[in-house]
């Protein structure tokens, strides 16, 4: 396994307000129509960051194909997902993505998040379902990062080809 590459480019939101407002706007309605199933403040806030990186990966060129990946139990540790799966480029290239969100910026980045025991799962997963699929084509792993989502300007990077299985 190599190490995290942090080469990034930090993208521009897409249409940062509206967009955050009508997040928000659906979270009210599912609480509204699934009390019971109410979820932690956090793992709220990391669905809408997964929701605002398929949004911007999508408008940057990129064909969301799966969302919150599991395999099979038992299989490549059974635990975990892939939070997004998508196409981009041609040839189009197979792209992992895992996103990370926060609140705000804090004294560790939340790239360092990805640790080696991360990427390894996340390598695992990869490659179960790139067997499932018959898959053989190029691949790659990237990371998005977003930092104040409910911020009138979020900070959003995109790290492509973040790390190596």
């Amino acid at each position: 396994m190599s190490r995290l590459r942090l080469s990034s480019e930090v993208l521009p939101p897409p249409r940062a307000r509206l967009f955050a407002r009508l997040l928000r706007l659906l979270d009210r309605l599912q609480e509204r129509l699934q009390p019971s199933r109410r979820r932690p403040a956090a793992h709220r806030l990391g669905q809408r960051g997964e929701e605002s990186a398929a949004w911007l990966l999508h408008e940057h060129g990129y064909t969301i194909v799966a969302r919150n990946y599991r395999d099979a139990p038992g299989r490549s540790g059974g635990r975990g997902e892939i939070d997004l799966i998508a196409y981009e480029g041609v040839p189009p290239t197979l792209v992992f993505v895992e996103v990370k969100t926060r609140s705000r910026e804090g004294r560790f980045p939340a790239e360092r998040a990805v640790n080696q025991a991360k990427r390894r799962h996340l390598s695992r997963l990869a490659r179960a379902y790139r067997r499932k699929r018959h898959y053989t084509g190029p691949y790659r792993f990237d990371l998005v990062i977003i930092y104040g989502l409910d911020t009138p300007h979020p900070r959003l990077k995109l790290h492509r080809d973040a790390f190596r299985d």
